[in-house]
């Protein structure tokens, strides 16, 4: 209300300044552009009187963070922490804290969501409203605003009522946004400020990524929780990456929370007014100051681009802005606010007057290509990329914000009557609420409805009004035997299957010990054959030590062969012959040579005949002993003569 006063203040005095009360322009920046949006849209303002144009920078009324839900819970904070009395009438409230110190009221500590306003706009039926009625809101009413007593709208009715105020609200909304011209953007890092020095310095581990997008989904959504956030991490993963280092996780994280809370509803809030105007203009600020505040790895950071809006630039620094500027840097600012300023005047950022600094740019602007920057439309979605070089590009991140718009809204739907509370709460969450079993899903604080905003604010008109309605759990008489035998039913569903895999274990554990057993029973049995045949040989070896049989070579080793060695060596060694054992013998033949011991355990082959050419001895007997350590026995003497044995 405060800020219709001022435009109909302005309205009226304007003209003292010099001014033109027929080409009002309003510009806000993050939560005052959603202030902006909210009186483009508002009834209590009249239609194209108090403004006629709109600059909206990083912020919307589409945001989850644009309004104050429930801010009943947060005045029931301040007012215990003011020790003001909450069962009185709220004229004495309001008359309580008005009477109390500022510094007491500041010093209030807020119990709330990261990602919630605990003070802000809110939904109040006059500058906030909403073409649905109280008694059709999405998340329940009641009748007669006391605690305990409620009454549900059918779900099947609350949906056909809901489908025919949807199609005229949405109409309703477009005429509302065709009224002004609008200009219209995002930066790069938005949701920057969300994060600690830590975060930004050490980058985040997967477990806090999935913590920071848990709290945000929770504050944001109420149904099918679960579903959404696996969804939102799966989309913001890179998975060509075979490795998440921290520093990327906290990028992609950073990412969602921009898209969610920044860039979708500024897209969508320029696709509505584009639908029947061509007066709409979106920009992408993509540039960081070289000597800012922030680490220039994230780009341009929430709030970073005003220094260039307001000229700082221009000056060298002005209040906390930085203070050191290139000329490149001192152009884009020359440029920004060329773009603005021709926007607030005419409505067509590409207007240039003639004037000093007009003259200066159209001669430094070369390196910019004197680029036209296009209206943006349903179709081609061009938009302006405001850098150092700046482009006119399209489509400005299409996949994602498709999954913002298209796939996220698609899941949050609370499906059919028979759904239990339980299903649309997170496991975690779930865990915690031992001993309810019927609990309607936690009211957020928060919502996304990229549909058409006043649905968003429908659905939360009447939580609004009235506190929320929390169905305790029954006792377990009261609820009788269904949830037992629900209990029971999946109870025996699981025993079957623990029955099933241990029956199915212990199979395979019985087989496992046969076949070990088979395979150790035939291994046993061949290492027992083996060490018969080993003792065997060993007997053998030592019986022959012992002065046991001779060796095959003395007592078949060829009667013949020995006969005739004894007969031409008689004269020289005629004892060694009668030793039982004997020493190794090499057997020489025409092919091959075989040696043998004489320790026994080895046959020699039966040997070749003899040649038939015999081959006298190349020495006399008498230089070669009869049996050397290795004798080598030559072929078959000739046979002596009877006359010559004779003495």
């Amino acid at each position: 209300m405060d800020q219709i006063a001022a435009l109909h203040w302005l309205q009226e005095n304007i003209i003292f300044f010099g001014g033109d009360p027929t080409n009002v322009t309003l510009m806000g920046q993050g939560t005052g552009a959603a202030c902006v949006h909210f009186l483009m849209t508002s009834s209590a303002v009249p239609e194209g009187v108090l403004f006629h144009r709109a600059i909206m920078m990083s912020g919307s009324a589409n945001a989850p963070w644009s309004l104050a839900r429930q801010p009943w819970r947060y005045a029931r904070q301040l007012a215990r922490h003011a020790n003001c009395s909450w069962d009185q009438s709220h004229a004495h409230l309001l008359k309580c804290l008005r009477d109390r110190p500022l510094e007491l009221l500041m010093s209030a500590q807020i119990e709330a969501s990261p990602f919630a306003t605990t003070f802000g706009p809110s939904v109040d039926g006059v500058v906030i409203d909403t073409p649905l009625d109280r008694q059709t809101s999405l998340t329940g009413i009641r009748s007669n605003g006391q605690q305990g007593s409620s009454k549900w709208v059918n779900r099947g009715e609350r949906g056909q009522m809901i489908g025919h105020e949807w199609i005229s609200s949405r109409k309703n909304l477009i005429t509302k946004l065709s009224r002004y011209d609008l200009l219209l953007g995002v930066v790069k890092a938005e949701a920057f400020l969300a994060f600690t020095g830590e975060d930004v310095q050490y980058g985040i581990e997967p477990d806090r990524r999935t913590n920071i997008l848990r709290t945000f989904v929770k504050s944001t959504y109420r149904y099918h929780l679960s579903e959404i956030l696996a969804t939102i991490v799966n989309e913001y993963t890179d998975w060509e990456r075979p490795v998440q280092h921290p520093i990327n996780i906290r990028d992609e994280t950073l990412e969602a929370l921009s898209d969610a809370q920044y860039v979708a509803p500024i897209v969508h809030t320029a696709d509505l007014h584009s639908s029947t105007r061509r007066n709409s203009f979106l920009y992408v600020f993509d540039y960081q100051t070289k000597s800012g505040d922030y680490q220039q790895r994230q780009g341009c950071v929430h709030g970073e681009e005003l220094a260039y809006v307001f000229g700082a630039p221009l000056v060298g620094g002005i209040s906390h802005f930085a203070r050191n500027y290139t000329k490149a840097e001192i152009l884009l600012s020359e440029v920004t606010m060329t773009y603005w300023s021709n926007f607030a005047r005419t409505g067509n950022p590409n207007e240039l007057q003639e004037t000093d600094m007009s003259h200066v740019l159209r001669q430094e602007r070369s390196r910019f290509k004197n680029i036209e920057w296009a209206p943006y439309e349903a179709v081609h979605k061009k938009y302006l990329n405001l850098d150092t070089k700046p482009k006119l590009k399209n489509h400005y991140r299409a996949h994602r914000l498709s999954f913002w718009l298209n796939l996220v809204p698609d899941l949050h739907k609370p499906g059919g009557d028979d759904v239990p509370p339980s299903h649309h709460q997170l496991h975690d969450d779930l865990k915690n609420q031992a001993g309810i079993s019927s609990k309607r899903p936690a009211e957020p604080t928060a919502s996304v409805v990229y549909d058409v905003y006043p649905s968003v604010i429908a659905e939360h008109n009447s939580s609004l009004a009235q506190p929320p309605l929390v169905v305790v759990a029954p006792s377990s008489s009261d609820r009788g035997g269904n949830n037992h035998d629900m209990q029971e039913d999946g109870f025996t569903a699981y025993s079957t299957a623990l029955s099933a895999t241990i029956a199915i274990g212990c199979s395979l554990l019985l087989l496992n010990a046969l076949v070990f057993a088979g395979v150790y029973y035939r291994r046993d049995k061949r290492h027992g054959h083996v060490h018969s045949q080993d003792g065997g040989q060993s007997t053998s070896k030592k019986r022959s030590e012992n002065g046991g049989p001779m060796s095959n070579i003395c007592v078949t080793g060829g009667a013949t062969e020995l006969l005739q060695i004894m007969e031409t060596r008689s004269a020289v060694m005629p004892a060694p012959i009668l030793k039982q054992s004997c020493e190794p013998v090499t057997v020489a033949t025409e092919n091959r040579e075989l040696t043998q011991t004489g320790g026994g355990g080895g046959t020699l082959p039966r040997p070749p005949p003899p040649p038939k050419t015999p081959r006298p001895p190349s020495a006399p007997p008498e230089s070669q002993p009869l049996l050397p350590h290795t004798a080598t026995l030559g072929r078959k003497p000739k046979q002596p003569l009877p006359d010559e044995l004779k003495v």
